[in-house]
């Protein structure tokens, strides 16, 4: 039986990292794309360190045309579907505390250029490989920073508006792509140790990638334009 395929794109390192080598591990076919595959010292030894032609991984950077349309011609020669479409390429541009009047602006920018703007780029460009598989799933990787609802402090503004944009572009595009068999979800991973979580986050990224590979795994047609925890609850993640 031939295996599912995944890409996930931010792969380098944290999250993106630990649920290559998870997938990995389970059977699957992983794309791992990073911006500088070269330098991605990790990422290659977890490829390495696989069965030979488990971990492919792409040169994808999500800002620019150019660099997506060369990894979807990539990926192309090596499957023929894509089952799983993991958009976690993510960026945190801000300390987070600054008050407005002291923001730069372009961290704004910065943060929707990668967080919206680069998952709307990644998964347009590989919706036909999407449209071959049986059963294909758009996950993009939110965070509980981006609930309207729950929002009760001013830090994170960059951060934070650009993943409450995501949910908003989640929704939509799970409005568009159900017709076409295509379920698209957010996700919040959690509070993990990364560059962006902390090192005083609770969770470890190889236990996040282990809840989120099995919410992966289970995501229905029935989840399209939810958002859920890396469990796979539905209404734990407030819009």
């Amino acid at each position: 039986m031939e295996s599912p395929t995944v890409l996930v794109t931010g792969s380098s390192r944290g999250i993106g990292l630990a649920l290559v080598k998870e997938l990995a591990a389970q059977g699957w076919h992983v794309l791992a794309g990073a911006r500088h595959p070269a330098t991605a010292d990790a990422l290659q030894m977890a490829a390495r360190s696989a069965e030979p032609g488990v971990i492919d991984i792409l040169s994808l950077d999500v800002r620019h045309d150019e660099s997506v349309n060369a990894a979807a011609e990539e990926a192309a020669v090596k499957v023929r579907a894509l089952d799983v479409l993991v958009n976690n390429a993510g960026v945190f541009p801000e300390e987070g505390s600054e008050p407005l009047e002291h923001l730069p602006l372009d961290c704004f920018e910065e943060a929707f250029a990668v967080n919206v703007v680069g998952v709307a780029r990644v998964t347009r460009v590989f919706l036909p490989m999407l449209g071959r598989a049986a059963h294909p799933r758009v996950i993009n990787i939110s965070s509980l920073a981006g609930s309207v609802s729950g929002k009760e402090d001013s830090r994170y503004y960059c951060y934070s508006a650009s993943k409450a944009a995501l949910n908003m572009l989640t929704r939509a595009m799970a409005a568009e792509l159900r017709p076409r068999g295509i379920t698209v979800v957010a996700v919040t991973p959690g509070w993990v140790k990364t560059e962006i979580g902390g090192a005083h986050a609770p969770l470890a990224t190889e236990e996040s990638a282990r809840s989120l590979a099995g919410t992966i795994s289970r995501i229905s047609r029935h989840d399209a334009g939810h958002f859920l925890d890396r469990d796979g609850q539905k209404g734990a993640a407030a819009w």
